[in-house]
């Protein structure tokens, strides 16, 4: 293989990753869009070139931030490294893809932990600050409001309901993090099967997402923090078992996606149709909480007949 051509790519890979990045602090609109894809031109080249090279860009990306950036950048990009290198080392090791995304999700959430407790000194100094900047964008959204024209009653509502809604946030916030690292893997997964269609048998042991179901026994880890949240004076106990609710239902909502994503392409349900069911499920909260319901119960209902299916191949 040509050195010039290693080099090269190299050279793009590091620079498209990093000026991903740097979009994404300096536009934090922008980061929606750009920051799931910082990994992914390493991630490109590791998979072409070798683990060892992906490994030397991030390096350099890290030396980069430190010389001419701020150490906090380094951290933080050091949060998206640990994505790379991690689903470098354990795509195809892994094959169940929840705890491919668990696991990688957890370590990404263990740094950006380390990372923020450096950064601030405390737990309560960095919940204090998430608490003032919410409260700053939540102010910023009403007086935007108040210039369109909203009414007075529903603008006193949501200047009365604003400091319940950003405690909410604040103790789930360890949860939010950490399905939005959970989304960002995803992501990344999503795009490299697209890119190296011919590698998803050796990645992963599903055919295809649609088939994709929630472990079985997550079910009783519902049932006990659901148990635990109408027991008084747990306090902190309380606040995991809140955090761990909002994961296990995204769990739910994964696979009722993926019921409603199998019979759309069993019924070959048109685009159009399909994109506006999932608009509607992603803004309408009463069909996201359906979705969830959905998975929950084809635990029960197997809508898919997966576990018919799996019995008749061993069968035969």
């Amino acid at each position: 293989m040509p050195k010039l051509e290693v080099i090269s790519k190299f050279t793009l890979a590091l620079a498209s990753s990093v000026v991903l990045f740097l979009s994404g602090i300096s536009l934090p609109p922008l980061g929606v869009i750009a920051f799931p894809f910082v990994a992914q031109p390493v991630l490109l080249f590791g998979l072409k070139y070798g683990f060892t090279g992906s490994i030397g860009i991030l390096c350099v990306a890290i030396l980069f931030f430190v010389v001419f950036g701020t150490k906090e950048l380094a951290l933080v990009y050091g949060v998206f490294a640990a994505l790379a290198s991690l689903l470098l080392v354990f795509l195809g090791r892994i094959r169940a893809i929840e705890y491919l995304v668990v696991v990688i999700a957890t370590v990404m959430l263990g740094t950006a932990g380390i990372i923020a407790l450096q950064s601030y000194g405390s737990w309560a100094l960095m919940s204090q600050d998430v608490q003032r900047g919410l409260t700053e964008q939540v102010m910023s959204a009403i007086r935007m409001q108040e210039t369109m024209g909203l009414s007075a009653d529903s603008l006193d509502l949501l200047k009365t309901q604003m400091p319940l809604m950003i405690d909410r946030i604040v103790q789930l916030l360890p949860a939010l993090v950490f399905l939005s690292f959970a989304i960002i893997i995803l992501i990344n997964i999503l795009y490299l099967l697209r890119r190296f269609p011919e590698r998803r048998g050796q990645w992963f042991s599903l055919e295809s997402l649609r088939e994709w179901k929630a472990p079985e026994q997550l079910v009783w880890a519902l049932i006990a923090c659901g148990f635990i949240l109408f027991i008084p004076g747990l306090g902190a106990i309380r606040n995991v078992a809140l955090n761990l609710l909002l994961v296990i239902g995204a769990f739910y909502f994964a696979q009722g996606l993926a019921v409603i994503g199998f019979f759309f392409a069993k019924n070959k349900v048109p685009r159009f149709l399909r994109g506006l069911t999932y608009v509607l499920i992603v803004f309408q909260q009463i069909f996201t909480v359906l979705v969830v319901g959905l998975g929950l119960f084809d635990l029960w209902g197997d809508f898919r007949r997966l576990r018919k299916d799996k019995l008749t191949s061993h069968a035969s």
